[in-house]
């Protein structure tokens, strides 16, 4: 049975890939709606005809996420499975995003105090989709600005891609406008935030900006039951 996506708690848009403008967002929902293999989406009790990208995503039933491994900042292998036991919260992004991904990573951090002492009961999690930059060397100076157990995670871009289905990932390398950077490139990326369960499966969808109490709500929930 296909997983629904069930809308929830009006937000900010849930598509806001790095400079991709109309096109871009054109490409993402062509590629949902293949990934998701046109789900039925329900909103209360109406259903709903096309994806509804502002709001909250909960994913009924929940998603039994496919095993992955990729390199942590320390340069070691870690899979989906070592992080079992915990509820995970996750953000694909890239190191020299200017804008959207610290933001999102602060976010973290006041989610994770918000907490409290259950903080620690929770996986934060970055992943690069930026790997021929992103070292696990950058990846850990990364995510270290903002929390000192927050795990980095990098890859090749097809190892990221090839996991990027499973949370309808999209990303592409895009050439700097005006003067080039030092990097030469930014990467347009989708700015999901995940909720994935202590048994690996994916519950929620966030999209970006969402407010930080409706994420410590939900893993709340999570740790609670």
């Amino acid at each position: 049975m296909k997983a629904l996506l069930m809308n929830t708690t009006q937000s900010r848009s849930l598509f806001e890939p790095r400079r991709a403008g109309a096109i871009g967002t054109i490409v993402i929902l062509i590629a949902l709606l293949i990934v998701l293999g046109l789900p039925r989406l329900t909103s209360g009790d109406e259903a709903a005809a096309t994806i509804d990208v502002e709001r909250k995503q909960v994913v009924d039933p929940p998603k039994e996420l496919a095993e992955f491994t990729l390199t942590n900042q320390d340069g070691q292998p870690l899979s989906l499975s070592d992080l079992r036991g915990k509820p995970v919260l996750l953000f694909f992004g890239f190191t020299h995003c200017p804008d959207i991904c610290p933001a999102t990573l602060a976010q973290f951090r006041q989610v994770k105090r918000d907490l409290g002492e259950r903080g620690g009961d929770v996986n934060f999690v970055f992943i690069s989709v930026d790997g021929s930059r992103d070292t696990p060397e950058a990846v850990k100076a990364y995510v270290e600005q903002f929390d000192p157990e927050f795990v980095g995670l990098t890859g090749s871009e097809d190892e990221v891609r090839a996991i990027g289905g499973d949370f309808f990932v999209f990303f592409n390398r895009a050439q700097t406008e005006g003067t080039p950077s030092a990097a030469g490139y930014s990467v347009d990326h989708t700015t999901f935030t995940y909720l994935i369960d202590a048994g690996g499966s994916l519950r929620t969808i966030y999209p970006f900006q969402a407010p930080r109490e409706m994420m410590v709500e939900d893993i709340e929930g999570l740790l609670t039951s």
